[in-house]
């Protein structure tokens, strides 16, 4: 237990290294600096690590004991490409390029939690740091999968937060099952016959079947999925033409399908191709479609969750807990780290006010004033799965927890 004094010193230590990760974001598989300063923090704890999985990513490993289990944790280290709009003395130095998300954040919790195993936990096994490059959209988890992750490390459980907007700080929330959905992406390509606008009946014209598609598109999810499911369908592109007197010969549009299982993903795509050829061919256009599954959905295990729940049951009282939350239809690909092995993913509140701005916000920034406690989780869920098990694998029962 910390006193008063000692956790403000350790708030602002935390703080302090948040605000250096802010200064110097940078983008998926470039998180160089990011990754110095993460190695830096490391060696002043004495925690050996490995670097350069999936390029970027980091692993540190802290040990003890004889045998025992091996837990990992989480952290995602990349920014996104936006203008930060902040004045504040920890502003993105970086042109282009800024934590929006709170990966600093992130990061900086991770770190704090191994200061806290390293120091004040004794068990017999081991934690695995793991500083994920590129989770934005470019699958940081995958590519750490890929390139051995599971091979060097044999780990047995994971977890991750993710701090939350939408909650007020202070909150914690998380489900077992689907937590968050998979992310998909969709492109439609058109070609008709490009003519003299003043002349459009010796021309045939893509657009105006783009636009047919893009509304029909609109009625997808309530014809092609079950009502008591949840899924989106967004259309976020459209491209055609080039000038106000030129019907062009190519169009195209592009959008997400997002939902909580695959078979649903399937008979939208399905229904996509369908349509989009459909409407194309009574237009006398000949549609394409491309349709790519970039992340699949983030699944907990309900056993992970309930140890989960416990640890953050001890860091902030029974009310501010929610172990039933609201999923939610954005991704995370956290989600490849969940289809191997059980895991726990959770939101973490970090509203300040109502009016707190959301997530990839170019005016966002990380509430410093979560980072103890989300520290302090961290190493509480170490504590209670350590626990949990051992005790399992003394019951020879711990297939029952992989289920």
């Amino acid at each position: 237990m910390m006193t008063g004094k000692q956790q403000h010193s350790f708030a602002k230590k935390l703080t302090d290294l948040r605000q250096t990760l802010h200064r110097i974001p940078e983008l998926a598989y470039q998180e160089n600096l990011t990754g110095d300063a993460v190695c830096n923090a490391l060696d002043a704890l004495g925690i050996p690590y490995t670097r350069g999985l999936a390029k970027t990513g980091i692993v540190g490993l802290i040990t003890k004991g004889k045998g025992g289990p091996c837990i990992a944790l989480r952290a995602d280290m990349d920014a996104l490409p936006i203008v930060e709009q902040n004045t504040f003395a920890h502003v993105s130095r970086h042109p282009g390029c800024m934590h929006a998300c709170g990966h600093d954040g992130h990061m900086a919790m991770l770190l704090g939690a191994a200061e806290l195993i390293d120091q004040t936990l004794d068990f017999n096994g081991s934690v695995c740091l793991i500083f994920q490059p590129a989770e934005e959209g470019q699958a940081g988890a995958k590519a750490m999968l890929e390139d051995g992750l599971l091979d060097r490390f044999a780990i047995q459980a994971i977890a991750g937060l993710h701090n939350w907007p939408a909650l007020p700080a202070g909150t914690f929330a998380t489900r077992p099952g689907a937590l968050m959905a998979s992310s998909n992406k969709f492109e439609i390509h058109l070609v008709g016959r490009g003519g003299h606008a003043a002349q459009p009946h010796c021309a045939t014209d893509p657009i105006v079947a783009c636009a047919q598609i893009c509304l029909a598109l609109q009625a997808l999810v309530a014809s092609e999925v079950n009502a008591l499911e949840s899924a989106v369908l967004t259309v976020t592109e459209m491209k055609a033409g080039q000038g106000f007197n030129v019907i062009p010969e190519r169009a195209s549009l592009r959008g997400t399908v997002r939902a909580f299982d695959y078979l649903t993903v399937d008979r939208l795509a399905a229904a996509i191709e369908r349509l989009s050829r459909g409407i194309g061919q009574a237009f006398g256009c000949r549609a394409t479609v491309d349709f790519q599954r970039s992340y699949p959905p983030l699944v907990n295990n309900a056993f992970m969750v309930d140890l989960a729940v416990q640890a953050a049951r001890q860091v902030w009282g029974e009310q501010q807990v929610q172990p039933q939350a609201q999923a939610t239809l954005a991704a995370e690909d956290f989600a490849f780290f969940s289809e191997r092995v059980p895991s726990v993913f959770a939101f973490l509140g970090s509203a300040r006010d109502q009016d707190e701005s959301p997530l990839h916000s170019a005016h966002y920034d990380f509430n410093d004033a979560i980072l103890l406690t989300g520290a302090a989780w961290y190493a509480e869920f170490v504590r209670t799965c350590f626990m949990a098990l051992n005790s399992t694998t003394d019951q020879g029962v711990y297939a029952h927890v992989l289920d």
